[in-house]
């Protein structure tokens, strides 16, 4: 048998292909692809530069093939780098995901619980479900976490919380929901207002009044938005505030609340409660990703939760033991 020169080429680069590639050679690669440079890269791994150049030549003579242009002292990907880059980001997401997998097991055996809310879910939890929760599990620990609603949706997706507590329905492909509770909104007032003694309130009647409004993004305010075009309504110098601050303010004399009825039993005492016409309906609803692991902490937390909630409020009313009209005889909204 002749060789050429170039079979002999071909079979040095089979040879060098079938050697084991190093992962810390393509860990060398994807930090210098990511950070730009072979300095930034070297930051990135916590070793010299030096190092790092040697992982980067050591890898391109086992790939057979150069990965960058070295142009002025810097980095240039050639198209190979780029390809290939892509496939390593998708085993980078994979082993990311690996992580959080035996982060979920590690839960279930330490006992965590995490948890991810919106604000106006704060008071019931902290002051009810929690204590209660943990004097039943003593070793359990606990993360809860004040979030934006798209931000609980997004951290459960990613199993960084085991559940997430939500104002209204979201559609998302990667997670579970179902509703804890539904109701429609209420007004809250300072105690002294002039309407405080009235039954249901129109919201055409608050033409002169400083309403206080949710967040602009929450589904109460979309909802209020589309009564108050229709309705052709002016609202006098509005305030906007989360859900969880509406009625502290209101109770401070600075106007009224529009508000779910959960929220404004967090207050209670502080302000009046009434009912607002036309109804505006308002939910929270508990979310989980899809085929995560139900275990009893979780279990017993929302069945605390839901106790919790269902004495606080009345379903679709208001809260319960809310002051009465002045005529003595509740009204619904």
């Amino acid at each position: 048998m002749v060789f050429t020169q170039s079979s002999i080429t071909e079979c040095d680069t089979v040879s060098r292909m079938s050697r084991r590639i190093q992962s810390r050679q393509v860990d060398a690669f994807r930090a210098i692809m990511v950070t730009g440079s072979v300095s930034s890269a070297a930051s990135y791994m916590h070793v010299t530069q030096p190092a790092v150049s040697r992982l980067l030549r050591d890898l391109e003579y086992e790939l057979g093939f150069p990965l960058f242009d070295r142009a002025g002292g810097r980095l240039v990907p050639r198209k190979a780098a780029n390809m290939l880059f892509r496939e390593v980001e998708r085993v980078y997401v994979g082993l990311d995901h690996i992580l959080r997998v035996a982060q979920d097991i590690r839960a279930l055996s330490e006992g965590v619980l995490r948890i991810g809310t919106v604000s106006s879910l704060n008071g019931v939890c902290v002051n009810e479900v929690l204590p209660r929760l943990t004097e039943q599990f003593p070793a359990l620990t606990v993360v809860f976490d004040t979030e934006s609603t798209e931000r609980v949706i997004d951290l459960v997706t990613l199993r960084q919380y085991d559940i997430g507590l939500i104002c209204g329905e979201h559609a998302h492909e990667g997670v579970v929901d179902w509703q804890i509770i539904a109701a429609s909104a209420v007004l809250a007032l300072p105690l002294q207002h002039r309407l405080a003694g009235r039954g249901t309130i129109a919201l055409s009647e608050l033409q002169d009044e400083r309403i206080i409004l949710p967040g602009r993004t929450s589904p109460m305010r979309l909802a209020l938005e589309r009564e108050i075009t229709g309705l052709g309504i002016r609202l006098r110098s509005p305030v906007e505030a989360s859900l969880a601050n509406c009625c502290h303010l209101a109770a401070r004399g600075i106007g009224i609340a529009i508000v779910d009825p959960l929220v404004a039993s967090d207050v209670q005492g502080q302000i009046c409660v009434r009912p607002l016409e036309p109804r505006i309906e308002s939910s929270y609803r508990v979310i989980g990703a899809k085929a995560a692991p139900a275990y009893s902490t979780l279990e017993v937390f929302l069945s605390l939760l839901t106790a919790a909630i269902a004495a606080r409020i009345q379903p679709d009313t208001g809260p319960v033991n809310a002051p009465a009209p002045a005529s003595g005889r509740r009204r619904q909204p």
